[in-house]
C-alpha cells in the first residue's frame, strides 16, 4: 500500500505534500511524490526531476519513505496509472480551484472524473497537523444519500480512521416532497408524514454509521432543502467548522456532468479540504455498518 502525492511546485502543492508526508510517516507507508507534465519528454524534465528529488531528500531525512516519478501525458490518466501500479490507497493533491480553463474545469475536476482512487484535496494543512500527531480528532462532514457512492464514502471512513481519530457529522440533505415521491406517497406530505420520514432518515443514517472503528465519534444532522445540494452542504460545513468534507463521487460522467455536480460546487467554493471517494461496485460494501445501511435503505423503499 502507498500514498501518492501530485505536485506542481506551488504553495497548494506544498500543503498537500506536508499532509501526505505526515500520513505516510504515521502509518509507515511509502509515499510516491510525482509531477505530471503534459505531452512528451522535454528540455524541462531535468529541472522538474531535480525539484522532485530535492523535496524527496528533505522528507527522507525526516524519516519518510519516498519515491519520485516524473510522468508525461494527460493528468488524470497518468495519475490513475501510477496509483494503480503502486497500489495506492490515497491520492493527495493541492487546491486548484483557481486554475480554470475556458470550460471552467480545474485539474482537480479532471482528477475527480478520471481517477478511481480516494483523493484528498488539501485546502489547508493546519487541521491535519495535530490530527496526524494524535493530539485531536479530525472533524469530518460525511454527506449521505440513497446512492451507492455515499455508502462507499461512509465505508472509506474506516480507512481514514486508520490515520487518526475522527469526529464525524453525517448529514442527509432531503426534501419532504421528493422523499414522499420516492415512497410513492402524495405530495405535499402531511406534517405527520414529514415527521415520520424525517425520523426514518435519522434511523437509516445512524444505521449507516454502525460498525465504524472505536476512534470514530458520530452524530447525525439532517438538512432540509432542494436544488443546490452543494451550497447546502457548504453552509452546514461552515456552521459545523469541519476540517474535511467526505463525498462519494461518480467518475466518467463527462464534462457537463462534472461541471454541474455537487463535487464541482464544493471543490470550487468550499474552504475546507475535500475527500472524494469514487463510485465502485456494490461488492465493495464489505463491512457490517455499510451492509446495515444498505439493508435499511432497501426496507424504506
Amino acid at each position: 500500500m502507498a500514498i501518492v502525492c501530485a505536485t506542481h511546485f506551488t504553495q497548494s502543492s506544498i500543503d498537500a505534500l506536508h499532509v501526505a508526508a505526515m500520513l505516510a510517516f504515521r502509518t509507515r507507508q511509502k509515499l510516491w511524490l510525482c509531477c505530471v507534465v503534459p505531452g512528451t519528454a522535454s528540455s524541462d524534465d531535468d529541472a522538474k526531476h531535480s525539484q522532485l528529488e530535492n523535496e524527496a531528500t528533505a522528507l527522507r531525512e525526516a524519516g519518510v519513505d519516498v519515491e519520485t516519478a516524473l510522468l508525461h501525458g494527460q493528468l488524470e490518466r497518468s495519475l490513475g496509472r501510477l496509483c494503480h501500479d503502486v497500489a495506492a490507497q490515497l491520492l493527495v493533491v493541492g487546491d486548484t480551484s483557481h486554475m480554470r480553463n475556458g470550460a471552467f474545469a480545474t485539474p482537480v475536476d479532471r482528477i475527480a472524473e478520471g481517477v478511481s482512487v480516494p483523493t484528498l484535496v488539501v485546502k489547508s494543512a493546519r487541521p491535519f497537523e495535530a490530527w496526524a500527531l494524535g493530539q485531536k480528532p479530525l472533524k469530518v462532514l460525511l454527506a449521505i444519500d440513497h446512492s451507492w457512492s455515499s455508502m462507499l464514502a461512509r465505508n472509506w471512513l474506516t480507512r481514514l480512521a486508520g490515520y487518526g481519530a475522527l469526529d464525524v457529522v453525517a448529514t442527509h440533505v432531503w426534501s419532504p416532497d421528493e422523499e414522499a415521491a420516492r415512497h410513492g406517497k402524495a405530495s405535499p406530505p402531511s406534517d405527520a408524514e414529514t415527521e415520520a420520514m424525517s425520523a426514518q432518515l435519522v434511523d437509516d443514517t445512524h444505521a449507516a454509521l454502525r460498525g465504524l472503528p472505536t476512534n470514530v465519534q458520530t452524530r447525525v444532522q439532517l438538512e432540509v432543502g432542494r436544488g443546490n445540494v452543494g451550497a447546502l452542504l457548504l453552509s452546514l460545513a461552515a456552521r459545523e467548522q469541519v476540517d474535511v468534507m467526505v463525498l462519494g463521487t461518480h467518475p466518467h460522467r463527462g464534462l457537463l456532468g462534472r461541471l454541474t455536480s455537487v463535487t464541482h460546487e464544493v471543490l470550487t467554493n468550499g474552504l475546507m479540504s475535500i475527500a472524494l471517494v469514487p463510485d465502485e461496485s456494490p461488492s465493495a460494501l464489505t463491512d457490517q455498518g455499510a451492509r446495515a445501511a444498505l439493508a435499511a435503505q432497501q426496507r424504506s423503499r
